[in-house]
């Protein structure tokens, strides 16, 4: 009788556990006392965009109801909107996609994944994406998830991405923000 051998781990597995152990340490965020928090002050190694107002230009959803308030589990929408800063001036767009995942029995509301890449008018290229409770959203409350530039002057910052809908317009206004540094 030959011995078999378990069955050891995937490839796949294996790259999944490499990079979490790489990227982790680089994508957190520093310790106060880091020499690196310092240089945040220098000029280029942060971007704080706050007070932004997001136009829709382009929707499209299988699901015919684009206030949001009633979603299902198969919903998928893309989206385009322009970026305009406090002064009304053109920041950039940005391009993505929200897709419901599932619904939470403790609460009915449901949770869906949004991505987008960011282009700014200045040259960085951000990809932000996220988990959202689409209930909350819905009713007004800021959704947030991470970001990063990709392309850019900025290539390499970590931050975040705010928005939510400003519900008397119906989805077609969002009031925003996009906080980036560098480390």
């Amino acid at each position: 009788m030959v011995a078999r051998s378990q069955p050891g781990p995937t490839l796949s597995a294996l790259l999944t556990s490499a990079a979490t152990r790489l990227l982790a340490p680089l994508a957190a965020p520093p310790r106060t006392t880091a020499a690196t928090v310092g240089r945040l002050a220098r000029p280029g190694r942060s971007l704080v965009l706050r007070d932004l107002r997001e136009k829709v230009v382009e929707y499209h959803s299988n699901n015919p109801d684009p206030t949001g308030t009633t979603p299902t589990e198969n919903d998928f929408a893309t989206v385009k909107l322009e970026i305009f800063g406090p002064d009304g001036g053109r920041l950039g767009r940005t391009e993505g996609a929200g897709r419901m995942l599932y619904r939470d029995p403790a609460d009915g509301h449901f949770t869906a994944y949004f991505g987008e890449t960011i282009t700014l008018d200045d040259g960085n290229v951000i990809q932000a994406g996220g988990l959202v409770d689409d209930a909350r959203l819905t009713a007004g409350e800021f959704a947030s998830f991470p970001a990063v530039v990709v392309r850019g002057p900025l290539r390499g910052a970590i931050g975040y991405r705010q928005f939510r809908p400003l519900v008397k317009e119906s989805h077609t206004t969002y009031e925003s923000a996009i906080v980036l540094y560098r480390k």
